[in-house]
């Protein structure tokens, strides 16, 4: 068998380091050795040895010279595997990631399983058959979305939403977390970034609160930011208002108008000093769905994101599809709500949620993602349960939720958001199908929902409860 030598561009820290790593792990299973690795301009020995190109074309003499055709996309790659050499391109940092990602996806592992009676083969103890291919995301923005008290090992959750090729991760933390700055810097060398989320008056019972007075909170939620938030640099802020409820009014007053003004004035002090900052409205649906003329009014900086839309893939029930036809006219409706280039973005449910009947609102900062082996392990197993009962559906129902992803991205062909709440179900430990099924639509929306489900069963880090 040969051995492998990676050779990268000149850039030796972040995103395309990440990439050595994870091209590094998947080789080792099938070499039982890890690749020797060399920046493109250090004399190696290619005497007997598999080259592995791996980098841009700025910044690897050696894809340059290869390439052909420019890639012309965000997190676009291309792969070619050419006599026995093997060239993976991005059109930037994140391209070459997730090309690494899909040599292992989508070629590796279409040679290891070669559709006949052998079932399985090694295709690195004999030459490499050529092999040419280029992708790029369907969904430009694809993410998670969890409560952070409830992210036991916040590597793991990155490490895994990367083999997704996930870009964006929303935390809601009722506080910062004491090692923020260290999960900030491992998501970014991970290729994703992190939307920090807090209320702006949010409860599940705002009946207390008169929605008359909303407007003198608005300086206190802009000091949060300021004191907590402003100096980690965030890739955007999330939040939540007063709109989840089970009625459009409350104490006279019309939900949608008062919340669309209390969100317009308080996102005004944001602007006026962070003119770009990326601001994120968790609006759920329920409390404004026959309101939709208030709700236009938002101001178009802010990026609407949908909870509660309706039926499955928007219900935690993943067999709710009863109302999906309602659900998916809706969905149109408040796509292009605020016109067709509307900063639009949703969380879709029928994954693992909080147990609501056991929550309380963290008092304090605390040092979050990090946990022993025996309480991962042991927090793991008692979820399995659950995502076993999740898998089954969604084996029966993912065809909806790709119909749904399909929709979107044709009516919202530019600043999309696709988001899915994973939470408290052990996500850093294992894969589980359904996640790993989820990520694929957002990147490959045009695939056949079968061809979907066994190419993301094949990966030998998706797991089945």
């Amino acid at each position: 068998m040969k051995k492998n030598i990676i050779v990268y561009g000149e850039r030796e820290y972040g995103i395309q380091r990440r990439a050595i790593a994870l091209l590094s792990e998947f080789l080792l299973d099938y070499t039982l050795e890890y690749p020797a690795c060399y920046r493109c301009d250090e004399d190696f020995d290619a005497t007997d040895k598999r080259i592995i190109f791996i980098g841009t074309r700025e910044n690897n003499n050696y894809i340059d010279k290869f390439s052909r055709a420019k890639l012309t996309h965000a997190e676009e790659y291309r792969i070619t595997v050419k006599d026995d050499i093997v060239y993976i391109e991005g059109a930037d940092d994140a391209g070459v990631l997730y090309g690494c990602i899909d040599f292992f996806d989508k070629y590796i592992l279409k040679c290891e399983y070669p559709h006949n009676d052998r079932y399985r083969v090694n295709c690195f103890e004999k030459r490499l058959p050529d092999f040419e291919f280029s992708s790029y995301p369907a969904v430009k923005n694809r993410g998670l979305w969890t409560w952070g008290h409830v992210m036991y090992d916040y590597r793991g959750y990155l490490d895994n939403m990367l083999k997704l090729k996930l870009n964006t991760l929303t935390i809601w933390n009722d506080n910062v977390p004491v090692n923020a700055r260290e999960m900030i810097d491992y998501a970014h060398n991970n290729g994703i970034k992190v939307i920090w989320g807090y209320a702006w008056l949010w409860s599940t019972d705002c009946t207390e609160i008169s929605l008359e007075d909303l407007c003198k909170y608005s300086e206190s939620i802009f000091s949060k930011f300021e004191k907590e938030y402003s100096a980690l640099c965030p890739d955007g802020i999330y939040f939540q208002s007063v709109t989840e409820l089970g009625t459009d009014s409350l104490n006279g007053v019309v939900v949608a108008e008062a919340v669309t003004d209390f969100v317009n004035k308080t996102a005004a002090l944001f602007f006026e000093k962070y003119p770009d900052i990326e601001l994120q409205f968790g609006l759920h649906a329920t409390s404004v769905k026959e309101r939709l003329d208030y709700v236009k009014n938002t101001d178009p900086r802010i990026r609407i994101v949908w909870e509660n839309c309706g039926s499955f893939p928007f219900s935690y029930i993943p067999t709710d599809v009863k109302d999906f036809d309602e659900t998916k006219e809706f969905v149109k409706r408040i796509a292009l709500l605020r016109g067709e280039n509307e900063k639009f973005g949703v969380v879709i449910k029928g994954l693992t949620k909080l147990d609501w009947s056991t929550f309380e609102h963290p008092d304090a900062p605390r040092f979050i993602g990090v946990s022993s082996r025996e309480l991962k392990d042991n927090r793991a197993e008692r979820k399995r349960k659950i995502w076993r009962y999740l898998q089954a559906y969604w084996f029966t129902r993912a065809d909806k939720a790709l119909e749904m992803v399909q929709l979107m991205k044709k009516t919202k062909n530019g600043e999309l958001y696709i988001s899915a709440l994973v939470e408290d179900g052990m996500f850093e430990e294992h894969i589980m199908h359904p996640v790993a099924l989820f990520a694929e639509m957002l990147w490959n929306s045009d695939a056949d929902i079968k061809e979907l489900i066994s190419a993301v069963a094949l990966r030998n880090y998706v797991e089945f409860a």
